[in-house]
């Protein structure tokens, strides 16, 4: 099944247009907390009352409109999908897209010379 990701942040970095997206999350939380989570009963209350928002996110590293690196999270509960942005996981998402982008264009210039 394909997921629509609705997008909540753009922003430009190191040469990268990063998009960041997310989309309803399918594992149900009692399967992502462990015991430490007394009242799972609780968390799905909120969500189902719009008090928490249970999402997965991708973030994606774009040139010149080619997408050249992803990473994905699932099973984020915040208030607002937007709250995401400023957590360090995000910050840990859009290095790993870049990092995953720049090693993409070394091995796109590296076979260049091969064509040539």
């Amino acid at each position: 099944m394909t997921k629509h990701y609705d997008i909540i942040h753009t922003e430009d970095t190191q040469g990268f247009h990063i998009v960041c997206s997310t989309t309803w999350e399918d594992t149900p939380p009692q399967d992502m907390f462990d015991a430490s989570v007394e009242d799972i009963g609780e968390i799905h209350r909120k969500i189902d009352n719009g008090t928490y928002e249970w999402f997965a996110v991708r973030v994606e590293a774009y040139q010149q409109g080619i997408l050249l690196g992803t990473d994905f999270l699932g099973c984020c509960l915040y208030e607002k999908r937007a709250d995401f942005i400023s957590d360090a996981y995000y910050e840990d998402m859009v290095y790993n897209a870049i990092k995953e982008a720049k090693r993409n264009l070394a091995i796109i210039f590296n076979r260049q010379g091969e064509l040539a």
